[in-house]
């Protein structure tokens, strides 16, 4: 009874590990897009330069190989309006084999303006 009972374990940890798993097999890309807030204008929408692209931590990313001059577009959140500009962000950007993406702001940096004057 036992040996029933570990092979029973073993069976629900394995089908647990590949329960888990599929998120991570599911990516074709995953991509680390850091960048800088360019230019704040109340009628225009805000830009981001994109300074760097590293690879994802659970898959490749496939836009490392674009030009310096490509552009890319997506929706800004509503926190990023409001960052002024010279703000760094993070950005992941995953795309699913089925083809859905998306886009997730990992985290932001305000820069410090300091005050010459005394």
């Amino acid at each position: 009874m036992k040996n029933k009972k570990a092979w029973h374990i073993a069976l629900f940890t394995a089908l647990s590990a590949v329960v888990a798993a599929p998120s991570m097999a599911e990516l074709r890309q995953e991509c680390l897009f850091t960048g800088e807030v360019l230019q704040k204008q109340a009628d225009a929408p805000i830009q981001i330069r994109f300074t760097g692209i590293n690879d994802g931590e659970n898959a490749r990313c496939k836009a490392k190989g674009r030009g310096a001059r490509s552009t890319l577009q997506f929706k800004a959140t509503p926190d990023v309006q409001s960052l002024p500009e010279g703000s760094e962000v993070l950005y992941r950007y995953q795309q699913r084999k089925d083809g859905d993406d998306t886009w997730e702001l990992v985290s932001t940096r305000v820069p410090v303006l300091l005050n010459a004057g005394r």
